[in-house]
């Protein structure tokens, strides 16, 4: 004889017999009481790279600092959710301490029926062991164009999240981090299919309160808004990061004030620049340099000012997000109205310029240069021209604003621009003082 399972619901309720009825009431849903959130973590100092030392990616520095940071704290399960190539993306270390989850681990490999890195070729499936994992210790990494898949589950948490914010009833998980590399601009291999930016214009459209969307220009302040995201709780975070080494460009006291304010002044004198560059994104901040190193060699003062967090200046939405964003008094002092402005973005220009519109001083003033759906299989100087990215792109753009363009190039360099000669011209001799 069979035995009836035992009922969910208490001795004595009644129950109907549909077979389509479930308990709600009497569910065995965990009270609050029962969900116990994380403790405080033990943090750890970043390791230390000098501006100008190209001896990390941004991912790599992550790797360094995040395995003694899991060590650090062993009371907090680690979840890593990853679609794929973790090791090629540079996150070796982290992957030889997590492991891969199997079920039959291979001897010589990194893997074990405990494993912590959760990986599938489904960017849903793994984000979801990730955001799951609610009392503990995640973190999501994907390729940025097939990041986009993860895009409604994500707003599903956000918005859960952020409704509780609204009740007063904050969320105490600790903030769950996406890195979004081998981005748009740097993934040429397979062609146009793996340069897309969408994610991070989509996520700018969430409330930045809970939906923060970050753009590391280096090592030091990619590990710097790491560890910034893993000090909050309840929210989500797109890192966008390149893969690839490049060199630094601030140290780490500097990488830290640029995470506290979502943007600095990191190249040239704000009180008696011209114009102002404002870099959204790791490629574009070098090519702002590099263009403000020549503006500046013909006169014109300019002044680049990296924007890691573009939704810390957005005009708010509600009283909730006004406390993340920046104030009138804060906008005046790192964007003044005195200044014309040429926006340099990871994403496409449109999304960014609308977002950032309190910064937008009209078409006279204000223009913004960013990716163009423009792609293919190109290296990042090629999908820089082909979009109009480049250095030469945007010194010709503030030497506009600012009313006169003559002289800012070689002749052979605006017949570059103007895709007349052949855009290498542009890297065989970057302007001086740039990190190019």
């Amino acid at each position: 004889m069979r035995r009836r399972p035992p009922s969910s619901c208490p001795r004595g309720s009644s129950r109907p017999r549909s077979a389509l009825w479930r308990p709600t009431t009497c569910s065995a849903v965990p009270s609050r009481a029962a969900i116990r959130p994380p403790g405080e973590l033990r943090r750890i100092r970043p390791v230390r790279s000098r501006p100008g030392r190209p001896d990390r990616s941004r991912r790599q520095a992550i790797d360094e600092w995040l395995v003694p940071f899991i060590d650090a704290n062993p009371g907090l399960r680690v979840r890593l959710g990853n679609p794929d190539e973790l090791r090629s993306n540079g996150m070796g270390r982290t992957l030889e301490r997590l492991r891969h989850r199997v079920n039959r681990p291979e001897r010589g490999l990194p893997e074990a029926v405990d494993g912590a890195v959760i990986t599938a070729l489904n960017e849903e499936a793994v984000a979801g062991a990730a955001l799951g994992n609610k009392g503990g210790l995640s973190l999501i990494v994907s390729y940025e164009a097939f990041a986009v898949k993860m895009l409604g589950l994500l707003r599903q948490e956000i918005i859960f999240a952020r409704r509780q914010r609204e009740i007063d009833a904050p969320p105490q998980w600790l903030s769950v981090p996406l890195l979004a590399t081998s981005h748009t601009w740097e993934n040429g291999k397979n062609e146009q299919s793996h340069q897309d930016p969408t994610l991070a214009e989509a996520l700018l459209g969430e409330m930045s309160d809970t939906a923060r969307v970050l753009f590391p220009i280096d090592a030091n302040t990619a590990v710097a808004a790491l560890r910034g995201v893993y000090g909050g709780r309840g929210e989500v975070a797109c890192l966008v990061v390149p893969k690839r080494i490049v060199p630094g460009l601030v140290d780490p006291v500097a990488a830290e004030a640029l995470w506290a304010r979502g943007a600095a002044v990191i190249h040239g004198d704000l009180a008696a620049a011209d114009i102002q560059i404002v870099a959204i994104g790791a490629y574009q901040t070098r090519e702002a340099i590099a263009a403000a190193a020549r503006l500046e060699r013909t006169g014109r003062r300019t002044c680049v000012t990296a924007l890691l967090e573009p939704g810390r200046f957005r005009a708010p939405r509600d009283e909730i997000e006004a406390r993340h964003t920046a104030s009138t008094a804060e906008l005046e002092e790192i964007f003044p109205e005195r200044l014309p402005r040429l926006i340099l973005t990871h994403t496409r220009p449109e999304p960014m310029l609308g977002l950032l519109r309190r910064l937008d001083g009209g078409p006279r003033r204000t223009r913004a240069l960013g990716y163009l759906s423009r792609g293919g299989t190109l290296d990042t100087p090629g999908m820089l021209f082909a979009n109009r990215c480049t250095w030469a792109h945007a010194a010709v753009a503030c030497a506009d604003l600012l009313g006169d363009a003559a002289g800012v190039l070689t002749p052979g360099e605006m017949a570059a621009v103007r895709g007349e000669a052949h855009p290498r011209i542009l890297q065989v001799s970057p302007p001086e003082g740039s990190p190019l």
